[in-house]
Formats: structure tokens, C-alpha cells, sequence
């Protein structure tokens, strides 16, 4: 009967490991930082093709922080831009933020689609409002251009806000890790992620 009962207590044991080892093999972020360089370097050809077919709804800029010269024109030396909704408008009611500026935005940030749980769309880090983004309700946050990761600011740096209408640029911006946190994982984000970006450019200023 002892020998029975220690029989059986092995088997449970070894189910136990089992279950743990197959839970376990559901990686929600497998091969990240591969997958995330494939995924941008793809998206990068896609954009410059859609731009060579005159799409002017896509644009490729590049990173503020590399070299305008002898820079190695890699696809992660590029933010990729999907311009959603721009303002109209002409003189000095246009502004466009410096990196000594301050800006108010409304955006939501979700990393490129994984392996389970965000298979469909990418898991959300960030966001300054809950659920669908309501003008005149939704809150902006306030950041400082250059306190923003290199592919964030160089967004914002090329967006535009009208000062008469109090309208900004609305894009989503796709950034490669090189110009976000690297492979370093910050927060909630695992390293080597691609920031998927939807921005609206609330408010900006100079510093005086």
C-alpha cells in the first residue's frame, strides 16, 4: 500500500511539471526583438513604396538624434507616419514645436500584435484617456519635447498646431526600439518593442 501510494504521488508530481512546463511554453513575447525588427524593417519597404506610388498620407522621417550626414540609412534610423487628419491654415497661426518646446498631447500607445492575450491588437501602455478619445472632454498630458524618447519627439516635431483654430495634427506614428527604450525593458514595455503611436497635437509653446 506504501509503495502504491509513493507510485502515485510520483506520477502526480511529474503531471504537475508538466502542466507547468506547457503553460510555460506560451510565450506572450517570443523572439521580441527579432520579430520587432522584422515587422519595422517590412513596414519601413511597405512606406517607401506607398510613397513612391504618390501616397501622401505616409511618410518616412528621419530620427532628430542621427546624423543628417553620414548616417547608415538603416530602416531604424526612420520613424514611419501615418497621417491621419492635418490642419489647415497658412502663416503665423501655424506652429511647429522645437525641441525646447512644450507640448500638450491626446495619445494612446500599444506595442505591435504578440503571440496570445494581443495577438489581434498589440497590448496598450499608454494612453491619456479612457476608451474613445472625445474632443473638447479628454484630458491632453504635457511633456516637455525633450525629455520624449528620439522617435516621439521627432514626431511631434514635425506636426503642426493652428493657434486660431485650436486644431493640431492627428497621426499615428510607428517608432523602431533604436529611437524608443532599446532592448531595455521599461515598465510594462519589453525590450526591443516598436511603439505604435496614435498622437493628436493638442497644444504647444515656447519656452521663454
Amino acid at each position: 500500500m506504501k509503495v502504491k501510494y509513493l507510485i502515485w504521488c510520483a506520477v502526480a508530481l511529474l503531471c504537475l511539471a508538466s502542466c507547468k512546463e506547457e503553460d510555460d511554453t506560451i510565450e506572450e513575447f517570443p523572439n521580441w526583438v527579432a520579430a520587432n525588427d522584422a515587422y519595422f524593417s517590412q513596414l519601413v519597404a511597405d512606406t517607401r513604396a506607398k510613397i513612391a506610388a504618390g501616397d501622401t498620407s505616409w511618410e518616412l522621417f528621419l530620427g532628430h538624434n542621427i546624423p543628417t550626414t553620414g548616417h547608415s540609412n538603416q530602416y531604424y534610423d526612420y520613424i514611419v507616419v501615418q497621417k491621419l487628419a492635418s490642419v489647415g491654415g497658412s502663416g503665423l497661426a501655424l506652429v511647429t514645436p522645437i525641441l525646447t518646446d512644450t507640448v500638450q498631447v491626446h495619445c494612446k500607445g500599444n506595442l505591435k500584435p504578440s503571440a496570445s492575450k494581443y495577438k489581434d491588437v498589440g497590448m496598450q501602455f499608454y494612453t491619456t484617456y479612457n476608451g474613445v478619445y472625445m474632443e473638447g472632454v479628454s484630458t491632453p498630458a504635457q511633456f516637455a519635447v525633450s525629455q520624449l524618447v528620439p522617435g516621439f519627439s521627432t514626431a511631434v516635431m514635425h506636426m503642426q498646431y493652428n493657434k486660431e483654430t485650436k486644431e493640431g495634427d492627428y497621426w499615428r506614428v510607428y517608432i523602431p526600439y533604436q529611437l524608443a527604450y532599446g532592448t531595455t525593458t521599461s515598465g510594462s514595455i519589453p525590450g526591443g518593442s516598436t511603439l505604435i503611436y496614435e498622437i493628436r497635437l493638442a497644444n504647444c509653446w515656447r519656452r521663454k
